[in-house]
Formats: structure tokens, sequence, C-alpha cells
């Protein structure tokens, strides 16, 4: 069993951030494009139309030597980016169908959780343009974790176990792990919000997935760099071993896990040297007995560090360098998607790219995701919004059979590709048109096929999960499930993370949206 993350909350630029009422001739709950207005404080770097500007396309591993400011340093990591010009891609249409679809039943509308029942839909009450943390699978409950609330459904039929509010009144949550650990989850929230309504993050607490339970509340005092007085909005928090580690910023602390008192406290310093201060951890994930942590240099050169992080005294090891050799612009705010391998999405001007590494940090792979959202790049989720990560990081792609699996652009209504690239040499080996459709994301790899979901290319249409051959993309069995919103239409599946096993998929949303479920499942 897995999960699959979809959505970052109002973390991706390139997707809507909540739905107001529909405007004359527009689809009910599908707003027009270009009307979704950016609620965030804005950080250094980040550009409102694309995201995150850490510069050029011209990143090399620092070890490269310099060159001379020319065109031809691009060939150091453009290599495998004109790999997929030049190879031969297998595009065929297709068209799912299926004759082994359940009818629908009832009328349109949000249909309450019944027990008993196999496929089932939940819609909470939720604050407009409230955000998303992330979602667990805690034996037989589905946690959700959003701003204002933590919420576990029974798996079976939706049915609500428990809801968990902040623990001060009037406070939200502002941050979450990206696992539990022995039910337990690590936890940021805050007391008083700024003036964009998030939550001023300055307390931890642990937070019992089987009951809803609080245990510890502390303080985090987190040591910092740059604007020390200022109050930051999000903290990533993982438990290791019998520490809490929280990263914030340009800094990071330890607290025991049994009692939540601070065991170290130290600010973030690159481990390979050049420092020139204004580093920042951006995202960071749990590796076997260490932390996976990539770090932004503002003003060092290089730009990018990958290190790991020990939970015992909060010292940084490892480390690997990436950055520009020229240029005013450099790239930065790499996020973290994946611990093994461990794989960064690295966004850079209008361009993104996704590194693959090995546990020394050497790269493996380079898959260019093209432009952001041009229709033939890839749909990159990542560019987050908040300075250290401070949710589940959310991708849409597998590794499977040495192949890197993934989606083109996803449009709120129009049709994409399932696409495959070779992981090593970043050379396209198959892509597959949806012309009836939008494939979300692919779920899983099971017995040499890929399992996609695939949306309808309109607010009408039925949910399907489809199989195609890992190999070539040929297309395969495809089950079909009626899903409707009180609106009438089909869920707005790229805001919703996945957990796909036992021929069954659980769903789960992020950002709000009134005409949307929040939870739902399908399957057989």
């Amino acid at each position: 069993m897995g999960q699959h993350h979809g959505w970052q909350g109002n973390q991706n630029p390139n997707q809507p951030q909540g739905y107001p009422p529909p405007p004359q001739n527009q689809p009910p709950g599908y707003p027009q494009q270009g009307q979704y207005p950016q609620y965030h404080q804005p950080h250094p770097g980040y550009d409102p139309q694309i995201g995150w500007r850490p510069g050029p396309n011209d990143w090399v591993s620092s070890e490269a030597p310099d060159l001379p400011k020319s065109k031809k340093k691009l060939w150091l990591w453009l290599a495998p980016v004109l790999a997929l010009v030049v190879a031969a891609a297998v595009v065929v249409p297709i068209v799912l169908t299926s004759g082994d679809s359940p009818a629908p039943t009832g009328q349109p509308g949000p249909a309450p959780a019944a027990t008993g029942s196999k496929n089932w839909q939940v819609r909470l009450d939720r604050p407009q343009y409230e955000k998303g943390f992330g979602s667990w699978e805690v034996g037989d409950t589905l946690v959700v974790a959003y701003q204002g609330q933590i919420t576990a459904f029974a798996k079976g039929d939706g049915k609500q176990l428990w809801q968990a509010k902040p623990p001060a009144e009037g406070g939200k949550f502002c941050g979450v792990g990206t696992r539990p650990v022995n039910d337990q989850l690590a936890i940021g929230f805050g007391k008083e919000l700024n003036d964009q309504g998030d939550a001023n993050c300055k307390f931890a607490a642990l937070l019992n997935l089987k009951t809803g339970q609080f245990g510890w509340q502390q303080p985090m005092e987190v040591p910092q760099s740059v604007t020390p007085e200022k109050a930051r909005t999000g903290a990533a928090l993982e438990i290791m071993g019998d520490v809490v580690v929280v990263a914030q910023n340009y800094g990071t602390i330890g607290l025991d896990l049994a009692t939540g008192a601070q065991r170290w406290a130290k600010p973030v310093v690159k481990p390979t040297g050049d420092d020139q201060g204004n580093s920042a951890i951006v995202s960071m994930l749990p590796a076997k007995d260490k932390l996976i942590v990539s770090i932004a240099g503002f003003i060092s050169d290089p730009a990018i560090t990958f290190a790991y992080l020990d939970p015992a005294t909060g010292e940084l090891s490892q480390g690997k360098d990436y950055g520009t050799k020229d240029g005013d612009d450099r790239f930065g705010s790499p996020r973290l998607l994946s611990a093994d391998p461990p794989v960064a999405l690295i966004n850079g001007g209008k361009h993104a790219v996704y590194l693959i590494m090995d546990e020394k940090f050497e790269k493996t792979g380079l898959i260019e995701a093209g432009k952001l959202g041009d229709p033939d790049g890839l749909h990159a989720d990542g560019a987050g919004l908040e300075f250290t990560n401070n949710h589940q990081q959310g991708h849409r792609f597998l590794l499977s059979d040495g192949l890197f699996v993934s989606v083109t652009s996803i449009p709120l209504n129009g049709t994409n590709k399932l696409v495959a690239y070779d992981a090593a040499s970043g050379a396209k080996k198959w892509e597959r048109a949806i012309p009836d459709g939008r494939a979300i994301m692919p779920l899983a790899a099971e017995g040499g096929s890929v399992v996609v979901l695939i949306s309808p290319a309109t607010p009408d249409g039925d949910q399907r999960i489809a199989r195609f051959t890992l190999a070539d993309g040929s297309p395969g069995p495809v089950a079909t499930y009626p899903v409707r919103t009180k609106s009438g239409g089909s869920p707005v599946t790229q805001d919703f993370q996945f957990f796909w096993h036992d021929e069954r998929l659980w769903a789960t949303r992020g950002p709000s949206n009134q005409f949307d479920y929040d939870v739902f499942s399908i399957g057989k």
C-alpha cells in the first residue's frame, strides 16, 4: 500500500485555490482560468505568475569545472533534455471505455457516508481558501489535516471517527510531519494569526492519530539568522527515533519525543562550506536513521545543497552542492519529493527539472519538466509558498523498472498525456494521449502495468481506473466509477491526494472548495 501525493493546499501556482460562484455560461464548479488570486506573503525570489524564480536553466553540479560564459556549458546538463527532442516517441491516441462500469445511482449531489457502502463521498464545512497539509492511512482510518481541523474517517464507509481542532482557540495548524510513527504525528500550530489569516507558527505538539488526543505542547524556539523577530507561518516537523526535529527557515531544533523538551538548536549552515549566510532549509524528509534536507543558499554560490541531518545532534553532513556557474540569477528552493531514491523538483525561470540522485546525492538522472503550464510540460506540483515546506510534498510520478512515469499539465477542462522517460538518460520512452480525459496521476506499478486515475475532460463524466503496459504504454483494462458533486459535476481531482491498494482508491482534497467533496473512495 502506498500514498500518492497530488495536492499542495494553495501551494501550486498552476492550480485553482478555491472556487467562487461560476460566471454565466461557465459549468458549475469550474470558474474561468486566471480568476484565482494568490493568498500569501511574497518571499524573496517569488514571482506570482510562475512561482519561485530561482534563476536560469544553466545549473550543473558544483564539482564540474567552471566554464566561460557561453552556450557550451549548457551541454553539461542539457544532454538528457536534448535527448527528449531527438528520441522517437510513440503517440497513439486511445479512447477509454469499459463494459464493466457500474451504472450511476441516484441524482447528482452530495452523498452522505453510509455504513457498509463501498463507494462513498464526504463534504466538510470548511472556510474559503483553507489550505490542506496532508493525509495518512492509520490502520482502517484515513486522517486528513487542514489549517482548522484534523479529521479521521473510517476507510470502509467514510464515517467521521474524531476531529481535532488547534489547541488554542482561534489558532490554526501550520505544519505536519510527512508520516506518523507509532500512530503519533508531530504538528505545528499558532495561537495568533497574521494579516493574511495564516498562523504565526510558534508551537509544536504531538497528536495521537488513533484517538485524536494531543500529548505535549511546547513553544518552538528556532534560531533565525534573518529578521529573528518576524513570526514564521510554517514549519517542517518529523519524528526520528526519540526526537522530533523541527526545521523552520534558517534554523532547526530537536525536541524530546516523550516530553517535548528542547534538546538542541542549530542555525542552518551548509556542511559543504562557502556559506555566505541566509541559508535556509526548504524541505526535509525521513530516510533510514537520518533526515534528508534540501538547502537554499540565497546569497551563496553554489545555491543548492542536499545533506543529511542527524536527529540526535542536529548536525548536517555528507552535503552535495548544485548551482549555477554564471549569470545574475541562480536556481534555488529545491523541493524534495522522495527520499528513496532522493528526487527533487527544482524551478529555474519558467522551467523546472526533476533531479534524481543516489544516497550520496550524486546525480543519476535529470528529467526536464518543461515550461510551467505548457500543455506538453510535466505537471509539476511543488512551487511552494511557504519558506520551509510545511506539508506533505506532492508529486505526480512513479519510478519503476528504470522508468520515470508522469503526466503532462492538467487543465481544468481538456485533455493531457501519460508519459514515461528513461530515468537515467532523461530520454522519452513513450507517451499516450488521452483524447477523452485527463490523466491525473500514476497510482502504482502492478504486474507490468501502470495504474492511472483518469478524470473526465469536461465537468460531466466518470472517474476511471485505467491500466497501461509499463514497457510501452499500451492501453489495458479500464474500470469506470460515477462520482458527482453537489453541483452535478465531477470532482476536481487534481486538487486531491490519493491512496491506492487492493483495487480501491481513497482521495483527500487539499484546498477547500465549496462545490466539491473533501474525501471520497471508489473501487471494487
